[in-house]
């Protein structure tokens, strides 16, 4: 995890860009990661932990129709974080991520151990990935954190 984030901070410093997280089953995981690295201050602005729905909704602008139509754990809802994130912090680039990453869980929509990462910034396509984890928890967080960043860095590459 630390090399991941220390290669996405080179790349985000040599291009002058920053970036923040929106975080929904993470927790704040991936910012974390990300603030680990010396210097990150040069890049990282920040983040927002959207556990929960309401979260989403005020902070994060996600509408209720959106969640509605695709459920909370969705690609849609992940692009959405992301520019929410990206709007709240003026930030070029945002690591965005919804899922359920524990043993219980899962809806309609998804089932338990689907994780939707978005990574996005202004004018360009978004990488979007799914994940299907299905260890324990710990061990879920882990994987969705380490598999955020190796996404960030490809999009930054």
């Amino acid at each position: 995890m630390n090399d991941l984030a220390a290669e996405l901070g080179r790349l985000l410093r040599e291009r002058h860009m920053t970036i923040a997280t929106a975080e929904s089953c993470t927790a704040g995981g991936i910012g974390a990661a990300i603030a680990s690295v010396d210097g990150a201050s040069e890049y990282f602005l920040g983040g927002v932990i959207a556990y929960s729905v309401d979260v989403k909704n005020r902070v994060l602008g996600v509408d209720d129709d959106l969640i509605g139509r695709y459920g909370v754990v969705s690609r849609e809802v992940a692009e959405a974080m992301n520019d929410g994130v990206r709007r709240l912090s003026h930030a070029d680039v945002a690591i965005s991520i919804t899922g359920y990453a524990g043993q219980n869980g899962g809806d309609r929509f998804a089932e338990n151990g689907t994780v939707w990462i978005c990574i996005g910034s202004d004018g360009t396509t978004p990488l979007v990935k799914c994940l299907h984890v299905s260890s324990d928890r710990t061990a879920n967080l882990r994987r969705a954190v380490d598999e955020a960043l190796s996404c960030a860095v490809r999009f930054m590459a």
